[in-house]
């Protein structure tokens, strides 16, 4: 296993990140942003505005985060987020292109026990040796890890021996570290221009590196007293039942899964990760509470894989594990972690009749997102020549500009890119709305760029896209992606795209649609828009496009669209049919980071990932006639 995935995939439980004991470290100071005049309104959008934010960011709140040299904490995240120039670990000034409109910090809940008491003492959490080692950076990484997945399998997973077998003497600390996360939150969110969302990472371990990872994110300052954490669970269905339990109203919360192409096909099975079967209780609060899902970020893609179930040639995208052998249950791709697959199963789950005494609901019913998990506190940091932590003079062991190697990048982090950013169609910039947008699924995901994307199910014209009121049509004669559609008769959906103004143009636009047809999962996948003159053929499929990139120097070459749009409607359409639709957008093609790094330090570009990329978007589905 590639130490980079160890370091910076695993939500460590034994040990927190400490800091320097003669530095005041900067997340406990506090920098607000100016505050909002008197009486001031927010900007409200009837018909909803596109956000970008990325809701997975760890700081060096994160043990694993610390341990990979990060010493930046809350308040240079979100100085960075909203725009501001920061330096990171590896050395590096880094600004972003244009500001993030929201964030979430997630730090893993698992490390709340020991982080403060380990960086700002005193006690005698501070003078233990374990954290002297980890502040003087002596600490055995190996044996710690080793000492965390010896324990992967423990439910509830073992709080920390620096607790000295006290629990509420954890739990205190837990809930100490969990205040002051939402004090840093607090003083930096601005409604308006910059949203902040209190939340935090639930880090379950699997065996083999796997995890059962999911962010949970509050609507307000309303959250549960205690950040629940897989310290506090047996399984996924214990812990949704326990987070419903703490989030009275008017706390609103939701979850959002992500690295399921870590979960060994346990993410989206029928049953929990033990093998039992989840109950009626069980299904109704997954399907309330778990809203969206991340569907690529800086360790792959998980929308599918080429020999996992149901796929595509376009889904061999940012892939991190190879396809399982016969028998092989880890450490390798399997269905049951991939979102297309989750959703047919979703569809299954929820048509089936009542088995068992148990009446099946679709508790896969995800809007889709992106986000970067970065463990550098630079969130939205998703540059495409060479991504701030592919880069630098000393970020673990992910990047060599070694001549001598005659390569740049070791590992199997050439696997994967700099993550994901999270689109949320909103009626403004605050908490609750983007909160409430999420709720509704009203999302879309991009693997890096600001490509905007709407997704309408109908009764429309065929010449919708043309009107000057086309949204607000769309919204009064329709729903908006995320939604369920109730129709007997065939729809029309109407979809619209445009380019991040800094990225490569747009290509086209791909629908997928998912069913269950006599018990057995189906798809379709079709273009529906394309650049320049092309037009679909009897395949259903846009002609290549001559857009190109020159590889020696990354410059582009040909033409795309700044924006695409068209109606359609499904040509095998069913009353009687129970289907998804979602929506994909390509760009153009670029170079991969690989290759602008392997350009940049004069060394032969790596062979063995591809030297091009299409970035794209993906919208959240359209249930129809789903019950």
């Amino acid at each position: 296993m590639n130490k980079l995935f160890v370091l910076t995939l695993v939500a460590i439980t034994v040990l927190s990140a400490c800091s320097d004991p003669d530095v005041v470290p900067d997340n406990h100071r506090s920098t607000p942003p100016p505050a909002q005049a008197s009486g001031e309104a927010v900007e409200r959008h009837p018909l909803k505005t596109a956000l970008f934010g990325d809701l997975h960011v760890h700081t060096s709140w994160s043990a694993d985060a610390y341990a990979g040299g990060n010493r930046l904490g809350p308040n240079t995240a979100y100085r960075f987020a909203r725009g501001e120039e920061v330096e990171l670990q590896n050395g590096l000034v880094a600004k972003l292109d244009s500001p993030l409109d929201f964030v979430a910090l997630t730090d893993h809940a698992e490390n709340f026990s020991t982080h403060l008491p380990c960086t700002i003492g005193p006690g005698a959490e501070f003078d233990s040796k374990q954290c002297r080692a980890m502040r003087s950076g002596e600490l055995d990484q190996q044996a710690m890890l080793k000492q965390v997945f010896e324990t992967a399998g423990d439910r509830p997973g073992p709080r920390s021996p620096l607790c000295d077998g006290n629990l509420d003497r954890c739990i205190a600390a837990e809930e100490a570290t969990w205040l002051r996360v939402q004090e840093a939150a607090n003083a930096f969110d601005d409604p308006g221009t910059f949203s902040t969302l209190i939340g935090y990472e639930f880090s379950s371990l699997l065996e083999n590196f796997g995890m059962l990872h999911r962010n949970v994110i509050f609507r307000g300052t309303d959250v549960t007293p205690h950040a629940i954490s897989s310290n506090d669970v047996v399984n996924q269905a214990d812990f949704f039942a326990q987070l419903d339990t703490a989030c009275q109203a008017p706390c609103q919360v939701l979850t959002i899964p992500h690295n399921t192409n870590f979960s060994w096909g346990k993410a989206f099975a029928r049953t929990d990760e033990d093998g039992y079967t989840y109950t009626e209780g069980d299904i109704e609060r997954r399907a309330r509470i778990d809203r969206l899902f991340e569907i690529t970020q800086q360790k792959g893609n998980s929308e599918c894989q080429i020999g996992v179930g149901m796929a595509d040639e376009d889904c061999d995208f940012e892939n991190t594990w190879p396809v399982c052998d016969d028998g092989q249950g880890t450490q390798c791709a399997s269905g049951p972690s991939f979102l297309r697959n989750a959703l047919l199963t979703g569809l299954a789950m929820g048509s089936e009749a009542t088995k068992n005494g148990v009446t099946m609901q679709n508790p896969y019913k995800l809007g889709i997102i992106g986000s970067t998990d970065t463990h550098l506190s630079d969130p939205g940091n998703t540059a495409r020549q060479i991504p701030a932590q592919f880069s630098g003079i000393d970020f673990g062991f992910a990047v060599r500009r070694a001549l001598e190697m005659n390569h740049v990048v070791i590992g199997a982090v050439r696997k994967v890119s700099a993550g994901g950013l999270a689109g949320v169609w909103s009626q403004a910039n605050t908490r609750a709305d983007i909160f409430d947008a999420m709720r509704n699924r009203e999302t879309f995901g991009t693997s890096g760029s600001r490509i905007k994307v709407r997704f309408f199910a109908g009764r429309y014209a065929e010449d919708l896209g043309e009107k000057d009121d086309a949204v607000a049509f769309a919204y009064a004669n329709g729903v908006p992606m995320g939604s369920d559609l109730k129709i007997l008769d065939n729809p029309n959906f109407w979809v619209w795209a445009s380019q991040d103004p800094r990225a490569p143009a747009l290509d086209r636009i791909q629908v997928i649609k998912g069913w269950v047809e006599n018990g057995q999962e189906q798809q379709k996948l079709w273009d529906v828009a394309c650049s320049g003159e092309r037009k679909p053929g009897e395949d259903g499929k846009c002609p290549k496009t001559s857009a190109s990139v020159d590889v020696e120097t990354c410059a582009l070459k040909g033409a795309g669209s700044s924006e695409l749009q068209a109606t359609f409607s499904d040509p095998d359409f069913s009353s009687d049919q129970i289907a998804f639709y979602y929506v994909r957008v390509f760009e153009n093609p670029s170079c991969r980071w690989t290759t602008a790094l392997a350009n940049e330090a004069d060394v032969d570009r790596p062979t063995d990932v591809p030297a091009t990329v299409q970035h794209r978007a993906w919208s959240s589905p359209i249930w129809v006639n789903s019950p």
